[in-house]
Order: structure tokens, then sequence, then C-alpha cells
């Protein structure tokens, strides 16, 4: 019976370390693949970090905005006291609020790495119709905010 405990593996790929490896390795040695996309996939998670911040926001206005609408529209369908234009302001609100979520989540993807052919693919448009549709955008950092820190 072997009491040497669980086998060391690589922390990107899984695969496990030769014996004798060194017992604070943690990726594959050479070529620095595993080390190097573990690198880019933690720095792409720090890069992402402001779009997940701007996209709860930005469906957290979306749910209040929606909620106020349901009761002004409830006030005036039972209340009967609707004044001209009540439902097409509270479409119109939804509709640029839905906007708003749809450029942050796009943002969030692209920050992901995710391609313009995948960002297209749900709204039924090609990748360049995406590109041209979102790709002008950028988030504005928000005053709530941390910065992305280098750790």
């Amino acid at each position: 019976m072997d009491d040497s405990g669980p086998v060391p593996r690589c922390r990107w790929c899984g695969q496990p370390f030769p014996e004798g490896a060194s017992p604070r390795r943690r990726y594959c040695a050479r070529p620095r693949g595993c080390r190097d996309k573990a690198y880019r996939d933690r720095r792409r998670a720090r890069q992402a970090q402001p779009a997940r911040g701007a996209l709860a926001r930005a469906g957290y206005g979306l749910d209040r905005h929606l909620q106020k609408v349901r009761e002004v529209l409830l006030d005036s369908v039972l209340g009967e006291d609707a004044w001209p234009g009540v439902f097409a302001l509270a479409a119109a609100g939804i509709e640029s609020r839905a906007q708003d979520l749809v450029r942050v989540c796009v943002l969030e993807e692209r920050a992901a790495g995710t391609s313009w052919e995948q960002i297209g693919q749900p709204f039924g448009i090609s990748a360049d119709a995406a590109r041209k549709r979102w790709g002008q955008w950028a988030l504005a950092p928000h005053p709530d905010d941390d910065p992305p820190g280098d750790g």
C-alpha cells in the first residue's frame, strides 16, 4: 500500500508530475504552456471584473425599473386613472434599460475573450454585424468600483 498521498498534478491541465518532481511545483515543466495559459486566464478574469460590476448594476437597474413600471401599470389599469402615454413611456423605459443590459453583457463577453461570432449567434447576426453594433462601446469606470489590482 502506497502512503505517499495524492499524486501532485498540474493546476492547469491536471497531468500528473513525473516522479521526483519538486513538491512546490504547480504547472507542467516545458514548454511553459500551462503556466502561460493560467496567467492569461487570471489576467482576463481581472480585466473582466469592472464589466461584472457594471453587469450587476445594469441588471439591478432593469429589475427596479420593471418593478416601478409594474406598479404604475397596475394602478392605471385597476384604478382607471391612466394618463395618456403611460404605457408607451413604460415600454420605452424598459427597452432602454434592456439595451443597456445587452451592451454590458456584450462587454462582459468580450472581456472574457468571447469571439464576435459567438456573441452574434444568439442574436441571429454575423460576427461583423455584432462588431459594428457593439464594437465601439467601452465601459466607463464606475465610482463604486475598485481599480483592478496587480495581484
